[in-house]
């Protein structure tokens, strides 16, 4: 064993955790941490020249920002000591980018494509059980969502699908594995349709929308992505949504709509934004705020904890400057990963491109980028397609 056979082992591990545990994916980053602090006492150059692969990116330098302004924003806030004890999760952010990193560029492997898959289809196949669970118990709504909160399997369950898909246009492999990896494809599509996660939903359509602007093939397909979507949009009208179904989204009555709360939520946090624009109320002060701007009960709840729209919610939170760094963070993994596509054109590339353009819609309707396990697995995936070209092939 050695500091990069460790490094290889220690990716293969997040590989497969990403997708599941959050818990399990913070143990496989510690392990890349150590195993990167061994090559540095074995090989000071090495180690360094490692890290610095993923410092020397824009992405690494507006996180850096993200994080000095999260600071900022925590000791002008409302409650310093209760924003600073927030902080921590801007800099698991850096950590995560950074050890990922360091680690792609170290290992004398990457053995990472079928750790995914593993992890991936397992939480899929757990997810549809549990859906199909429900439907046969007589459940009035229907909701796959594996080991975690519904909307946080979807977004993993959705990235997941972008790279099933993103292999089965790229990459040059046997038969067998081509079969794998639609049967992948399958479970993950059933997974998503069964967690009823509208917005994921949209975002893979987007993501589909991106591929067709980079790649002129994917064009061919837009008549069976139609029929996809018919099919789902059929499917959902015989499925228990309890109320949350597809049509939903277009109903215009206010008593009957479920969209209402995300205005009511949204429009809290311009007013808080209007009111606190130069730094916000602080990092995690927006559930504690939230009352005060909003005083009757929203769907049931006296308070609500984010404003389900990360860029409205960082403005109430982190003021102006705040949402600005933050879009420059989101711009930069856009940026690098276009032009990683356009100059590298494989699977990775492009998985990492249309992810990227899904994760910019997930975060509309939710806060995709405070979820550490969906930023985990993104930035996996980013460093993997658009990060600094590895010297290795990705296994």
């Amino acid at each position: 064993m050695n500091p990069r056979r460790a490094s290889s082992y220690g990716l293969a591990a997040l590989a497969i955790a990403a997708p599941l545990s959050i818990a399990g994916a913070n143990v496989a980053l510690a392990a890349l941490t150590v195993a990167w602090l061994w090559l540095l006492q074995k090989d000071r150059k090495a180690a360094l020249a490692a890290l610095g692969a993923s410092a020397r990116t824009p992405v690494f330098a507006a996180l850096a920002a993200y994080a000095a302004w999260a600071l900022i924003a925590s000791l002008a806030g409302a409650e310093p000591a209760a924003s600073l004890r927030v902080w921590p999760k801007d800099l698991h952010k850096l950590w995560t980018f950074a050890v990922i990193g360091a680690a792609l560029s170290a290992a004398d492997v990457v053995p990472v494509g079928a750790p995914l898959a593993a992890g991936l289809g397992l939480h899929a196949l757990v997810g549809v059980a549990q859906a199909a669970a429900e439907w046969t118990g007589g459940s009035d709504r229907v909701r796959a969502h594996g080991f975690i909160h519904p909307v946080t399997y979807a977004e993993l369950i959705g990235l997941g699908l972008l790279g099933a898909a993103a292999y089965l246009a790229r990459a040059d492999a046997p038969p067998l594995r081509r079969r794998g990896t639609f049967a992948l494809l399958v479970a993950l599509a059933a997974a998503l349709v069964a967690s009823q996660t509208r917005a994921v939903l949209i975002a893979v359509a987007a993501a589909y929308a991106a591929a067709c602007a980079l790649d002129a093939r994917w064009r061919r397909h837009i008549l069976t992505a139609v029929l996809a979507v018919v099919g789902v949009f059929a499917f959902w009208e015989i499925m228990p949504t309890g109320g949350r179904g597809l049509r939903n989204l277009l109903a215009t009555d206010g008593a009957s709509s479920s969209h209402r709360s995300r205005f009511a939520l949204w429009n809290t946090a311009l007013l808080i934004a209007r009111d606190h624009p130069a730094t916000g109320v602080g990092p995690g002060r927006y559930r504690e705020t939230f009352e005060r701007y909003h005083p009757a009960r929203l769907d049931g709840e006296g308070t609500w904890g984010n404003a389900h729209n990360v860029y409205l919610h960082q403005l109430a939170e982190r003021g102006v400057p705040g949402l600005l760094i933050l879009l420059g963070v989101l711009g930069a993994f856009a940026t690098s990963a276009w032009k990683a596509e356009r100059a590298r054109r494989d699977a990775w590339s492009l998985w990492a491109a249309t992810a990227t353009a899904a994760f910019l819609i997930m975060n509309l309707t939710e806060v995709a980028w405070q979820t550490e396990q969906v930023a985990v697995l993104f930035f996996l995936i980013w460093q993997l397609g658009a990060g600094p070209r590895l010297k290795r092939e990705i296994l």
